[in-house]
């Protein structure tokens, strides 16, 4: 019996909000249970043993200093030089959130 059917792909495909069309809900679930069979062979790899591994470039601090450089550093006028509004030091942009 198959553990993927079609309601369980409707149902992830709802909290994905992903739209998919009900012919094709059924060709998801049939390539979905092989890739799930893969997962449950690996569930019986022996791991105990094997020390995990976090970060595999064997680097140790690869995060720079956080330094302000001022050289590189805009002012406010040159920063708003190429706006093509502005107001009061800001940018002047249409609305990005509709109702």
């Amino acid at each position: 019996m198959s553990v993927i059917t079609d309601d369980v792909i409707v149902k992830v495909a709802k909290l994905a909000r992903l739209n998919i069309p009900n012919f094709k809900v059924s060709k998801f679930a049939s390539q979905l249970e092989p890739i799930l069979k893969h997962f449950e062979s690996l569930s019986k790899v022996d791991t105990p043993k094997i020390i995990p591994t976090y970060q595999t470039t064997g680097l140790h601090t690869i995060l720079r200093e956080d330094v302000v450089d001022t050289g590189r550093m805009f002012t406010q006028k040159q920063a708003l030089s190429n706006a093509p509004k502005s107001k009061d030091g800001y940018f002047v942009t249409s609305a990005t959130i509709h109702k």
